[in-house]
């Protein structure tokens, strides 16, 4: 259906990130174990081969890496949405064991990321801090809005792999629904000159 490819170096990262519409396996490789298996479940939760290579300065935290593996797939995204007329509204939830997370996505080119915690846990610890890094960098470089809701907790594991896998599904339902739905506002026409 489509293949998108892009390479964004700076003096702290380099990343090479592919992700096209077949079944054949994506390939991740960050040098961060935990990110690797995250992303490995959003690409097979929306059913979107990835290919991502990223060398970066891990050496002094992961922080940017999170961060510009986030900017990468939000243009990845972004391409893939405006030139596909993907479906604009969907949902999903996912519960792992004790954890419940909701996930909602609006492909509206208006870009905003809405992170809510219901639990009694602070969700800022070190793995879901670069998790929110990772998307806050994802939304505002492919123009989607997206509200993350934790709605129960029982491990911080748990809960960044519910958030990948909840954006996963929602963006299979966005890919794969029937646009027989009549938009209010229709859809934007944009001309460059």
């Amino acid at each position: 259906m489509y293949n998108y490819c892009l390479r964004r170096t700076t003096l702290e990262t380099d990343v090479v990130g592919s992700i096209c519409h077949n079944k054949n396996a994506s390939v991740i490789k960050t040098r961060i174990p935990f990110l690797n298996h995250i992303l490995s479940q959003w690409s097979t939760y929306s059913d979107l081969c990835l290919k991502l290579y990223c060398v970066g300065d891990v050496t002094i935290g992961y922080h940017h890496t999170f961060e510009d593996i986030g900017v990468v797939l939000g243009m990845l995204l972004n391409n893939m949405i405006t030139k596909n007329n993907l479906f604009r509204y969907s949902h999903a939830i996912i519960p792992m064991d004790g954890t419940l997370v909701r996930c909602c996505v609006d492909l509206s080119g208006r870009p905003g990321l809405y992170w809510t915690n219901s639990t009694r846990y602070n969700l800022f610890n070190p793995i879901l801090e670069l998790t929110y890094s990772l998307f806050n960098s994802l939304v505002w470089n492919s123009n989607i809005s997206v509200h993350i809701d934790v709605i129960k907790f029982d491990s911080f594991h748990h809960v960044a792999e519910a958030i990948f896998k909840a954006f996963g599904s929602c963006l299979f339902r966005s890919i794969n629904t029937v646009h027989d739905i009549n938009l209010t506002k229709g859809y934007p026409i944009i001309s460059w000159k």
